[in-house]
C-alpha cells in the first residue's frame, strides 16, 4: 500500500469518534421501610412514575467515561446520584442527548420525592406525597403532589392537581400550574409569567405572587370571592372575581412592568 493510501486510512481512522461507554443498570429496592426517594443528576433527565407495589424500580442509563452512579439505602431513604468523574470538567449543556446519566424510576405514588438536576428535565407523577425539585436549565413537570417546592433558573415549572403548601421560584422560566386545594401559595419569578388555576376556591388562606417583568394570572371557579390586592407599575390590572375585604382568602399579586389579572370561570 503506497504512502497516499496509508495517509488516507490514518485520516479516516482518526475521524471516527470513539463510541460512548453508555450502559443501563437496573436495581430494585424494597420500599416497605422507605420514606424518601432522593435523586441527584448532572445533565440527564429524571423521571419518576407510580408503582402499585411495595418496590422501587430504577433504570440508570449513564456514560461510564463521564460519570459514576450511586444507588443505595441510607436509613429510610433510597439515594440515587450521578457524579462527574473529572471534578474539574465543565459539562456541555448544549443538548440533552449528550447526558452523563439519566434515571427512569418507578416508586410508590405516596412516597416523598426530592429530585435535583443541573440541566436535565424532571418529571414525576405522585399521589398525595410531598415533592421537592430543583434544576438550573431543565424543565419541571409534576402531577399530584401534596406539598410542592420547585426551583429553577431558566427552566419552566409546570404542575397539576397540586395540594398543600406550595413554593415556586424561577428566574426567567415560566410558572404554570393547577391547584386542587391549597391555603398557602408563594410564587416568584424575575422575568417569567405566573399562571395558576384553582379547581376549588379556598375559604381562607394566603396567595402571594410576584414577578418583575412577567405577567401574573389567577383563575378561580365562577363565584369566587377574595380580598385581592393587585399591584403593577406600568402594566394593566384586572379583577373579575368578587373583591371582598372580609374574605378569609387574601391575594397579593405584584409585578413591575407586567399585567396582573384574576378571573372566574
Amino acid at each position: 500500500m503506497n504512502t497516499a493510501k496509508w495517509t488516507l486510512l490514518s485520516v479516516l481512522t482518526l475521524s471516527i469518534p470513539a463510541q460512548a461507554a453508555v450502559s443501563t443498570v437496573h436495581k430494585d429496592f424494597n420500599a416497605t421501610k422507605i420514606n424518601l426517594l432522593e435523586v441527584h443528576s448532572i445533565n440527564g433527565n429524571i423521571a419518576v412514575m407510580p408503582e402499585t407495589g411495595d418496590a422501587i424500580s430504577v433504570d440508570m442509563t449513564y456514560d461510564a467515561d463521564k460519570c459514576e452512579v450511586t444507588s443505595e439505602v441510607r436509613g429510610k431513604t433510597v439515594y440515587l446520584e450521578a457524579t462527574d468523574k473529572n471534578k474539574r470538567r465543565w459539562f456541555s449543556f448544549g443538548t440533552k442527548d449528550d447526558y452523563c446519566a439519566k434515571f427512569d424510576i418507578k416508586a410508590p405514588a405516596g412516597m416523598e420525592l426530592k429530585a435535583v438536576s443541573v440541566s436535565g428535565d424532571i418529571a414525576t407523577e405522585r399521589k398525595s406525597a410531598p415533592v421537592s425539585v430543583e434544576t438550573v436549565s431543565g424543565d419541571v413537570n409534576v402531577s399530584g403532589p401534596s406539598g410542592l417546592e420547585a426551583n429553577s433558573v431558566s427552566g419552566e415549572l409546570k404542575f397539576s392537581n397540586a395540594a398543600g403548601k406550595i413554593r415556586l421560584n424561577t428566574t426567567s422560566g415560566g410558572i404554570i400550574g393547577g391547584i386542587s386545594s391549597s391555603k398557602e401559595v408563594k410564587a416568584h419569578s424575575i422575568s417569567g409569567d405566573i399562571k395558576l388555576e384553582f379547581l376549588k376556591t379556598p375559604e381562607k388562606g394566603e396567595l402571594n405572587l410576584n414577578t418583575t417583568s412577567g405577567d401574573v394570572s389567577l383563575i378561580f371557579p365562577k363565584g369566587a370571592r377574595a380580598a385581592a390586592a393587585l399591584h403593577s407599575v406600568s402594566g394593566e390590572q384586572k379583577n373579575n372575581i368578587i373583591n371582598d375585604p372580609t374574605s378569609g382568602l387574601k391575594i397579593t399579586a405584584t409585578t413591575v412592568s407586567g399585567d396582573t389579572s384574576i378571573d372566574g370561570k
